[in-house]
């Protein structure tokens, strides 16, 4: 089954914290979003990259999309430190995916 992508900004990028050990980095095509739940084809989990075919459809709860302050020392020293307690949810146009990658 095909849902339809959501115009405005389709793409998000995050640092989810479920039961790994450490945030793992997703990125997801939006079909849906709630106040509490966003939902998308996963293309990427971790290392892990997929075509959107293959793309499984997931769900994932706000409230456990990591800080910048819980991931790694890596993109704690990108970040500025005023933006450590700031969510590492990002949207982005259709374009960013096909520009940068998954």
């Amino acid at each position: 089954m095909r849902y339809e992508v959501l115009k405005k900004e389709p793409v998000a990028r995050f640092y989810y914290k479920g039961h790994h050990s450490h945030p793992v980095q997703r990125t997801i095509l939006v079909i849906e979003e709630t106040k509490d739940v966003i939902k998308g084809y996963e293309l990427r989990a971790g290392s892990e990259v997929r075509p959107f075919k293959k793309a499984p459809v997931r769900g994932y709860r706000k409230d456990k999309i990591a800080l910048v302050k819980q991931c790694g020392k890596r993109l704690r020293h990108r970040m500025p430190k005023n933006t450590h307690v700031s969510t590492t949810l990002e949207r982005k146009e259709l374009l960013d995916l096909i520009d940068k990658g998954a």
